[in-house]
C-alpha cells in the first residue's frame, strides 16, 4: 500500500469518532478512547491483508472464477462470492464491488487463535458500507477474508481501539445475553415463523425483506401454487469481536431454500428475475423447483451485565443454485374421476380373470 494511503487511514483511524455518511440512515463507526492490551497487528500489516486479498479479488472479478481466491477467501465469503460469479455470468450481473482500502478497523488482541480483522468500508450516496471479516486460524496461516456483507442504515458500533484490540468471539463464547450460537439458532427460528419477532430481535430492513420476498412470491403465484421458505444453520463457524460498550459483533451464515410447488393442475408456473437466470432447466415449473440461498448476517448480542435485545446490523443474501423436478406435476396425478373410477373396474375385472 502506498505511504500516503497508509497515512491517511492512520489520521482517520487515530481520530475518536469515525462517521460514515450523514443522511437520515447514517451509519455511525466510533473508535473507543480506553487501551486493554496490545492488538495481533499493526495498521502496515493490517493494510497488507487487506492488500493482498484486494489483489486476489480483482484478479478472480475479472476471470469470474472463484479459484483465483484461493488461499485469500474462505467459508462463506467464498462460498458467498462463488454464488455471485454464477449468477454474473448467468444474468451479466455485476457482483457485488469491495473496497479494501483500510477504513474504519478493529482486531482482536488474542494471545491465541483463532484471530481476526474486521474493516467497515466507506460509505456513500449509493451505497452502504460493507463489513468485511478476516480470520486467522492458525500461527502458520494467513488472514483470510471469510465473510463480508451490507450494513443497515442507522447502524452505530462503537469499534474498539485499533491499537489495543478487543477479545475474539467464537460461536460458544460466554458473557453475553445469549452465545452467538444460541442468537443464530433463534434468529433461523424466527425466519421459519414467518413473523419479525420484536422480544428476540430488533426489528431491521434485512429480516423485513426476506418476509417480504416471500409474501410477494407467494401472492403472485396463488393461481398455481405456493413458495415455501426453509432456513437452516450452514456449517460455517461464526466469528465476531468485542465492541467497545461490552457486546459482541458476529458474522454468521445460514442457509435457506425456496420451494416453488405447483399445485393448480392446469396453472401455469414460472420463475423469474435471478431464479429463472440460474436454472438449467429453464423457467416453467411443472411440478416443483427448489432455489438454494447462502444467508449472511451481522449481529449485535448485547453483554449480559448490560442486557438489551439483539440487533441484526448488516445481512447479505445470494442465491447458489436452483433445480426443477418434474416428477410431482400435478397434472399427471390428477386424472378425471370417469377414469379413475374406469381404471378400478379394469383393475376388477383383471384380477377376475386371473383368478379363473
Amino acid at each position: 500500500m502506498k505511504r500516503r494511503t497508509l497515512a491517511a487511514a492512520t489520521a482517520v483511524l487515530m481520530a475518536s469518532t469515525l462517521v460514515l455518511g450523514a443522511c437520515s440512515g447514517e451509519i455511525v463507526a466510533q473508535s473507543g478512547d480506553v487501551a486493554q492490551s496490545a492488538a495481533n497487528l499493526d495498521l502496515e500489516r493490517i493494510s497488507s491483508v487487506l492488500s493482498d486479498t484486494g489483489t486476489a479479488m480483482t484478479r478472480a472479478d475479472t476471470s469470474m472464477n472463484a479459484a483465483d481466491l484461493s488461499g485469500r477467501v474462505s467459508q462463506g465469503a467464498l462460498a458467498t462470492r462463488t454464488a455471485q460469479y454464477a449468477l454474473a455470468s448467468a444474468s451479466g450481473q455485476t457482483p457485488l464491488a469491495l473496497d479494501f482500502t483500510p477504513s474504519s478497523l478493529a482486531i482482536t488482541n488474542s494471545d491465541s487463535w483463532p484471530r481476526a480483522i474486521f474493516n467497515i468500508s466507506g460509505s456513500s450516496s449509493t451505497a452502504l458500507p460493507v463489513l468485511q471479516v478476516y480470520v486467522q486460524e492458525s500461527a502458520r496461516s494467513d488472514y483470510q477474508l471469510t465473510n463480508y456483507a451490507r450494513l443497515l442504515g442507522g447502524t452505530q458500533l462503537t469499534l474498539p481501539p485499533v491499537g489495543t484490540g478487543s477479545a475474539y468471539v467464537t460461536g460458544t463464547s460466554e458473557g453475553f445475553t445469549v452465545s452467538p450460537e444460541a442468537a443464530l439458532a433463534q434468529y433461523i427460528t424466527m425466519l421459519n415463523s414467518g413473523t419479525q419477532d420484536t422480544s428476540q430481535f430488533v426489528a431491521d430492513e434485512f429480516t423485513k425483506s426476506y418476509f417480504s420476498i416471500i409474501e410477494d412470491l407467494n401472492s403472485s403465484v396463488s393461481a398455481a401454487g405456493s413458495v415455501t421458505p426453509a432456513a437452516t444453520a450452514s456449517d460455517y463457524p461464526i466469528s465476531g469481536l468485542v465492541l467497545q460498550d461490552g457486546s459482541a459483533l458476529v458474522a454468521a451464515n445460514f442457509k435457506y431454500t425456496l420451494t416453488y410447488q405447483r399445485t393448480v393442475a392446469g396453472a401455469t408456473m414460472s420463475l423469474g428475475g435471478n431464479t429463472a437466470a440460474l436454472s438449467q432447466s429453464g423457467a416453467t415449473v411443472e411440478g416443483s423447483a427448489v432455489a438454494n440461498y447462502l444467508g449472511t448476517v451481522i449481529m449485535r448480542i448485547p453483554s449480559k451485565s448490560a442486557g438489551g435485545t439483539i440487533q441484526i446490523v448488516g445481512g447479505e443474501r445470494s442465491i447458489a443454485s436452483v433445480t426443477l423436478d418434474p416428477s410431482n406435476n400435478p397434472q399427471r396425478t390428477a386424472r378425471p374421476r370417469g377414469l379413475a373410477a374406469r381404471g378400478r373396474r379394469l383393475s376388477s375385472s383383471r384380477t377376475h380373470l386371473s383368478s379363473r
